[in-house]
C-alpha cells in the first residue's frame, strides 16, 4: 500500500522519474505501473491546474492591476522583450497546446506543463484531454521501455 501511494505521489509531479523506482525497485507489473502512474499523473494535472489558476489570479490581482493604476499617474515604459520572453512566445506559436501536452510528462514535468497550459490556454476546454492523453501514452512508452530493459539486464545477469 505504501508503494502504491509513493508511486501516485511521485508521478503526480515528476512523472518520468517515477518509472525506474516503480518498475525496478517496487517490482510492479506492466498494468500496475500504467495504472498507478496514470492515477498520480492525472491527479497531478488537476491539482496543479487548480493551483496554477489560483496563482495566476493572485498575480493578476496583486501585480497587474498596480501597473494600470500607476499608468494614470505617469507614463509607463514600453515592455521589453527579453530572450526568454521571445523563446516562450515562439514555443507557444510553433507547437501550441498539443506541443505543451506532449512535452509535459517527459520534458517539462507536470507542474510546469500544466502551468503553461493554464496560463496560455485558459479558455480551452480540451487542454485536460490533451494533457491526460499525453500522460497515458507516455506512461505506456516508459513502462514498455523499462520493462524491456529490465528483462534484458536481469536475463543476462
Amino acid at each position: 500500500m505504501v508503494q502504491i501511494l509513493l508511486a501516485i505521489l511521485f508521478s503526480s509531479f515528476k512523472f518520468a522519474a517515477t518509472f525506474p523506482l516503480v518498475i525496478l525497485q517496487f517490482k510492479f507489473s506492466f498494468l500496475e505501473t500504467v495504472l498507478w502512474t496514470n492515477v498520480g499523473g492525472i491527479a497531478g494535472i488537476y491539482f496543479f491546474a487548480f493551483l496554477s489558476g489560483k496563482l495566476i489570479a493572485w498575480w493578476n490581482r496583486n501585480f497587474r492591476g498596480t501597473r494600470h493604476k500607476n499608468a494614470l499617474k505617469e507614463e509607463q515604459p514600453k515592455k521589453v522583450f527579453t530572450k526568454r520572453n521571445r523563446r516562450i512566445i515562439r514555443i507557444k506559436q510553433q507547437y501550441g497546446l498539443i506541443g505543451i501536452a506532449i512535452a509535459t510528462p517527459f520534458l517539462l514535468s507536470i507542474p510546469v506543463g500544466v502551468f503553461l497550459a493554464v496560463r496560455y490556454y485558459r479558455s480551452s476546454s480540451v487542454k485536460f484531454i490533451y494533457l491526460i492523453a499525453s500522460n497515458v501514452v507516455w506512461s505506456v512508452i516508459y513502462t514498455g521501455f523499462y520493462m524491456f530493459w529490465n528483462v534484458l539486464i536481469f536475463k543476462n545477469s
